[in-house]
């Protein structure tokens, strides 16, 4: 079986724990699309619906078709914002690690008793 390739996409290694996903989605409009991120497995999910019944193409030349695509996230990322400039969605990430999993200096000479 091979994977849905649809829509392309790029991801963006922004520096300091920042990321942006970048799927290319010409011919879709904000309201057509969906971004959600599912917190039982931290997998994102972007998904689109281009359905317009009226419209009469007389050559359909942009793929604008129905997709659902998902992307695993590492633990501590968290979806920070959405936006939709020239057919390109971008979604911007960032890794934040709470303070209790962040690695903490122990100094030695201590003792607990």
């Amino acid at each position: 079986m091979t994977e849905n390739q649809y829509p392309p996409y790029n991801i963006v290694d922004r520096g300091n724990e920042k990321y942006t996903i970048e799927p290319a989605l010409a011919g879709f409009d904000e309201n057509e699309l969906q971004v959600t991120q599912l917190p039982d497995n931290n997998e994102l999910v972007v998904e689109g619906k281009n359905e317009d019944p009226d419209k009469k193409y007389l050559h359909k030349g942009i793929a604008s078709r129905n997709f659902k695509r998902s992307f695993a996230l590492s633990q501590d990322v968290q979806v920070t914002g959405a936006l939709m400039v020239q057919g390109v969605l971008s979604i911007h990430l960032e890794r934040i690690v709470p303070e209790e999993r962040k690695p903490r200096k122990i100094d030695i000479g201590l003792n607990d008793k």
